[in-house]
Parts: C-alpha cells; structure tokens; sequence
C-alpha cells in the first residue's frame, strides 16, 4: 500500500509539472508574450555607427574541402553548332570519322538519318510543336528554316539514338511590336547619355569565395577600373536579395504584390524601365527547378531576348543529369548553354544600348570547388566581351545572393559569415572617372559602406540618363539626401553615409554584420521557447489544410544562435534551426525576444529538400511546410 502511494505520489507530481510548463511556455507564450508588438529601443533607433564584423578567413583550414576539382565537360559522339551569318540559321557538323567507325562500324554518314524539330514558347513550362525536317550529315552545314527560333536535333543510327540536342537562334527585336507596345526606337550603342547594363550572377558566391575559386577571372575584373562593394549585405533568401535589385520591392512586397492577385507580368521589373528609355532587353537563367521567377512564371517573354524556352526545351526533351543541379543538353552544360546565349545577343548588343540580366546557379550553388571548375569559362567569357568592345560603354555588376548556405563549410564560422557576404563588384568604363569625378568618388568611397541590392537598384536607374551623375547634379542630390530620412535605396553615385546602419537599410537581422553573434546551446529553455513558437506559425499557416496536411510536432533544435546588437541588453533575436515531426522537415526561423515578449521576425525558412511530400496539394505558399 505505501508503496502504491508513493507512486501516486510521483505521477500526480510530474502530471502537475508537466502542465505547469505547458501553462507556461506554451499557453502563456501563445496567449501573452507571443506577438506582441515590439517597441523599438532607442540603442536600435538612434545608432550612430555601423561596425561591420571585419573577418580574415584562415585558408589554411580548407585545404581538405578543395579535394577534387569536377569538371564541366558533356560528351557526345558528335558535335552540332548553331550559329547565324546574313538572317540565315544554320548547323555546323563536327564529327570524328575515327570514333563512329569504333563505335558504330560505318565508314559512311549516309548510314545515319536525322530530323530536327521546330518549337515556339507555348509558356514558361511548355513549348508548342511546329514542324519537323529530315536532314543528313553529308554536307558540314546544314540550312535551318528561319522561322525555327528553337529547334531539338536527333541523329539515328540502325534505329539507336547517338545525338539528341537543342539548339536555339536569336533574332533582333521585332520593330513594329515596340511601336505597338508605345516604346520608342532603341538607342544606339553610341548613345553618349547614357550606358549599357549588364549583369552577371552568380549564386551562392561570397566575396572571399569569388577570390578563392574563380582567381583568374576575378583578377582579370580587378584589372578593370572597378569598386568592390565590402559592406554588401544580403537580405534574406534568394527571392528576397535578388528581388529588391531587379524591382526595387523587398521580398515581402512582391509576395503581397502577387497575392492580390496579380501576374508575374506586371511585376515593377527594372528591365521595363529600361526598355521605356530605348534600351534592348534580355534575361537568362542556367536552370529551370531553382528559377528565381515563382510559378506559374510569365505569361509573355518579359525581355527581348529570353533563354527560357530554349532551356525548358532541353530540360524535358534532352536532359542528362551529370550531379544534383549539373545538367547536360548533348555536349553543353547548362552553365554553358547560358554563356552560348550571351555570345548570340553581342552582335545585337553592340548596334544598342541593352540592359542584360543572366544568372548562374549551375553547380556553384552547392559545391565547394566548383567556382573553379567554372572559372576558366567567365574568363573567356569576359574577354570576348571586352575584345567585341562591349565593356566601353557598359557597367559590368558581378553580383551575387549570399555566400554558399550548405555543406560543411556553411558549418563553420568562416562560412556562417560569408553567407552574409555576397559578391557586388561594379566594373566600368574607364573615360567616367574624368567625365564624372564626382559620382565617381563617391562610388568609390562607399565600398566600405553598409550597402543592399535596394542601393544598386537605385544606382543601375541612373544609367538610363547619365546627366543626373553630373558634378552638378550630384551636388544638389546629395544635399537632398542629407536633408531628409535615408531611403533603403541610395543611389551609390551619391555618398552613403557612414552612420547607416542594418534598421534604416533594412536588413534583416539574421543577415546584420554590424551585430555580435554569439552560438547558445540548443537545450536552453528560451531557445525550446522560441522553437515552439515556430512550430505552433507553421501549424496556424496550414490550419485550414489539415487535413491533408500532417499537423507538425517539435523533434530536435538542431543549432541556435543569438544576435546582438552592441549596448543592447534587452533586445536579442535568436535564429533556430530545428527538426519536425512527422515528414523530418528541416526549419530555420528568426525569433525576437523583449523581456519575456517574443515574436516571429520574417519567413520561415524550409531548410531541406521536400521532394513529393506535398502531393496532395496545390499551393506554393505553404508547400514547403506540408507533409501529406
């Protein structure tokens, strides 16, 4: 009997602990501290100084991530090169007689049949059949329909397929569809008020890491007169870094621009500011299932020249996977695919002025070392832009969303800064420095400034009309700007004050360099607090979907960190990545503390791949936290 009520005695008192933690730190914090609004301390307000973390990597402890170096090469039996000359499309054979004589035992090419097949962009995702043609390969050059903007080779041999490609031709832009549209004829190249664009980016590349493994073109661009922007900040995920330099919205915003509902194509984008001033337009990714556009994409070409349909021709019709994210179409990578398009539109490029966007993800995004596997292709690829003379009067922006987010070196603290370190380098012309010596110094004083993509927005809409960069110009501007609030996006033609810091830029705190960081232990009960809270936003945004939808549970705080800014004792943000349960989904999530007031501060992140765990829904706002 004594011994039955002494565990009586137990289980009733670990029923009362049980309920009061739950009282605690999960009704109360759901009902009182959790989401209220949160004053802001006059230390985050008033801040007089930015002090950017200032970091020296140590290579010496990565010696052992270089390890193999992969290369970039796609093999085929036989090569096919497109190309056009005089309005004429046209295929040019290169074939070893040696190597299909080993292979397919015929001394002849009259033994293998070929066809080709037209295409046109039917949408982002789709492309409608037009017709198709035999073709042999006796002649080294084969005469493409000019109507076949995008056509899919395939060669046969005894009914075996041993060449499947796409292949793709750039015409200039219809002239009487921009009358129609109301936008005025392009500008030439020789235009002396204003200047080209173009944009290079890269995913996932530091500004330590572009040094590190893509030196030689990173030395050929130092040789340029250039400004390396040292405070560049990034501002969260992709979508929301690159967002604000190609819109000038934050990521929040062109979500909510899209929810009310509107399409893709009417989006602010910069490139319809450009084609308003004259400028041909052109826009290209090297990947179709990381594209930084969200579905269902746009519903028109948004620029004059557009990669797309050509790429997701190859990705359903020819793709062949080498590695996650490194794909082939016949004997180009699509990093090189990317680059054979940019070589198409030169010839385009140098009769007109031209704003030109192309992102690079292929392989870099996730890979330690493939920087530089790839750096021998941008070296080339910069040098053939220089040597066409398209550099003279154009600023080249090598630009990139954040430093590498996963793998081994994103688990050091090496990596966890320069994830917040993303590449802004800004190369141009050399006769500006004497033309406008001002905006010019200016540019050139604010490489150690706390900078965004919102500033090189602003500053890339200058170019459309370079009077506003004149000394006179820059003067009153910059008077203008000392007079009144920052805005987010300050032109860097004009003088970024030193006093900025990371509230008045808008940069999130997770991404801040001007705060301390300091790693606590995951078990510790505000950070179980504030992965509760997490969970319980999760569990609310699929409320109205469970089910089909897995309500989530809290498995495991893998890893948290709390940020700080200097003098704050009562303000912090803890960054929590934890594991739920069921599905194993990976989270990220940045959580505000004010005394004992908490609340979520931005999206919640989905830090693994989900794969088909979302199948029986349809909706990509919540597919990231869906388990079915």
């Amino acid at each position: 009997k004594c011994e039955l009520n002494m565990r009586f005695i137990f289980l009733s008192g670990f029923a009362l602990l049980t309920a009061g933690y739950y009282f605690m730190d999960v009704f109360v914090d759901s009902t009182t501290n959790e989401e209220q609004p949160l004053g802001k301390s006059p230390a985050l307000v008033e801040k007089k100084d930015c002090r950017l973390l200032t970091f020296t990597p140590d290579e010496r402890k990565m010696v052992s991530l270089w390890g193999h170096i992969p290369t970039d090469t796609c093999t085929t039996h036989m090569h096919l090169i497109s190309f056009s000359k005089d309005d004429d499309n046209y295929l040019k054979r290169q074939v070893a007689m040696d190597l299909l004589f080993s292979i397919f035992w015929s001394k002849s090419l009259r033994s293998f049949q070929c066809r080709y097949y037209a295409v046109e962009r039917q949408s982002d995702y789709h492309n409608r059949p037009l017709y198709s043609r035999e073709f042999n390969l006796m002649s080294e050059y084969i005469t493409i329909e000019p109507e076949a903007d995008i056509i899919r080779a395939e060669c046969f041999f005894n009914g075996s397929i041993f060449y499947n490609g796409v292949h793709f031709y750039i015409r200039p832009p219809d002239k009487r569809l921009r009358s129609s549209q109301g936008l005025p004829p392009l500008r030439s190249a020789s235009d002396s008020e204003s200047l080209s664009v173009l944009i290079v980016g890269l995913d996932s590349i530091s500004q330590p890491h572009f040094a590190r493994t893509m030196s030689q073109t990173s030395n050929f661009l130092y040789s340029l007169p250039h400004v390396e922007l040292k405070g560049f900040h990034r501002l969260g995920t992709t979508f929301e870094s690159l967002m604000p330099l190609l819109s000038g919205l934050s990521g929040p915003e062109m979500v909510n621009f899209l929810l009310t509902p509107r399409k893709l194509d009417a989006c602010p984008f910069i490139w319809k500011e450009f084609r308003k001033a004259g400028y041909e337009t052109a826009l290209g990714e090297d990947n179709i299932d990381k594209s930084m556009f969200p579905e269902p994409g746009f519903e028109e070409p948004p620029t004059d020249y557009y990669l797309r349909p050509a790429l997701i021709e190859m990705w359903l019709k020819t793709r062949r996977d080498r590695a996650p994210g490194i794909h082939c179409n016949s004997e180009d990578s699509y990093a090189g695919v990317l680059k054979n398009f940019f070589y198409k539109i030169i010839p385009h490029h140098r009769r007109h002025r031209f704003f030109t966007f192309l992102w690079w993800t292929h392989g870099i995004d996730y890979l330690f070392t493939y920087g530089r596997t790839l750096d021998t292709m941008f070296l080339e690829m910069f040098q053939y832009a220089a040597i066409k003379g398209l550099l003279k009067n154009t600023l080249l922006l090598v630009v990139s969303n954040h430093g590498l987010n996963t793998g081994y070196f994103y688990e050091t603290v090496q990596g966890k800064v320069e994830e917040n370190l993303p590449l802004a380098l800004l190369c141009y012309p050399k006769w500006m420095k004497r033309r406008y010596p001002r905006a010019i110094a200016n540019l050139r004083q604010n490489n150690d400034r706390l900078v965004t993509a919102f500033d090189l927005h602003a500053t890339l809409l200058d170019l459309r009309n370079l009077t506003s960069i004149q000394d006179s110009s820059v003067e009153q501007r910059s008077l203008d700007l000392a007079a009144k609030d920052l805005p987010r996006g300050i032109s860097l033609f004009l003088p970024v004050p030193s006093s900025r810091g990371c509230s008045s830029a808008q940069v999130p705190t997770k991404c801040c360099l001007c705060q301390e960081r300091v790693q606590v232990s995951p078990m510790e009960k505000y950070v179980l607090r504030a992965a509760l809270l997490i969970v319980r936003t999760i569990n609310r945004a699929l409320h109205k979907h469970i089910p089909p939808c897995h309500k989530l549970a809290l498995k495991q705080v893998w890893a948290a960190d709390e940020w700080r800014l200097p003098a704050e004792e009562n303000y912090s943000e803890l960054v929590v990545r934890l594991l739920t349960t069921p599905g194993g989904g990976e989270f990220e999530g940045v959580v505000k503390f004010t005394g004992r007031e908490l609340a979520l501060s931005g999206p919640i992140v989905r830090k693994n791949d989900y794969g088909n765990d979302t199948y029986c829904i349809d909706n990509y706002l919540i597919s990231a936290y869906c388990y079915c």
